[in-house]
């Protein structure tokens, strides 16, 4: 890799770990639990993308695959969620 592209990578990830340092005060503050629950699906989608960028600064492929299947989950779990919230109860 370039230096300069090393740096990029470097950046962003600083980047992503600021926003989740905002995010975390909705996950405290939250007026609502929507709000927190939200904010909580947010720092870990910018987790996903540190180790998504540290993946491609080491070259360890095997993370891609890793942060992807934890995307899916994660899709799941907002789909559960508004399922739960939007009708009180899961199974309906």
């Amino acid at each position: 890799m370039v230096r300069g592209d090393i740096q990029m990578i470097i950046g962003m990830a600083i980047f992503l770990v600021l926003l989740s340092i905002v995010s975390s005060y909705r996950l405290i503050k939250g007026p609502t639990i929507t709000d927190r629950l939200i904010a909580a699906d947010t720092i870990i989608i910018f987790f996903s993308m540190v180790i998504m960028l540290l993946a491609l600064f080491i070259n360890i492929r095997m993370l891609i695959d890793i942060v992807l299947a934890y995307a899916v989950l994660l899709f799941v779990d907002v789909l559960i969620f508004a399922k739960y919230f939007e009708y009180k109860e899961l199974y309906k």
